[in-house]
Formats: structure tokens, sequence, C-alpha cells
């Protein structure tokens, strides 16, 4: 599994998130936070998150450049 911290500032950032990720629907792909993990293409499991924790984007391989620039936004560096 390849992992990649995400940040979304609010709940509006977590369906943020599910939409760019929906874009992609043909890799597997999770998200951790702290000891829950969800479907990162299922909306109520997106949406269940505690934006306060740590959020990690978990993938079966290293991502490819258009997915990168895609969450590229919603990496830790980028979130104000």
């Amino acid at each position: 599994m390849f992992s990649l911290p995400i940040k979304a500032i609010n709940k509006n950032g977590l369906i943020d998130i599910f939409e760019t990720l929906a874009h992609f629907p043909d890799i597997v792909m999770m998200i951790r936070s702290g000891e829950y993990t969800v479907d990162a293409h299922s909306l109520i499991g997106v949406f269940s998150l505690d934006i306060n924790k740590p959020i990690e984007l978990l993938l079966e391989r290293e991502p490819d450049e258009e997915l990168k620039n895609a969450i590229s936004r919603f990496t830790p560096a980028a979130v104000h």
C-alpha cells in the first residue's frame, strides 16, 4: 500500500476530497483516520471521518501524475 497524508479544513473539504477521488473509480483507495479506515469512494464513509485527526489516503500503488495533481490541494502543505 502507498500512503499519502491529506487534510480537509471542514466538512465541505471532505466532500471536495470525495468528489475529486470519484474521478478515479478504477483505482482502489481507502482513507484512514485514527483507527477507522473507509472506502474513499463511499460518501458516507468519507463524511464520517473526523477532520480534526490526521487523514491518510491509502492506494494500492504509487499514484500517477494525474492523481497527484488532483489531490495536491488536499496535501497538508497546500491547505491553509
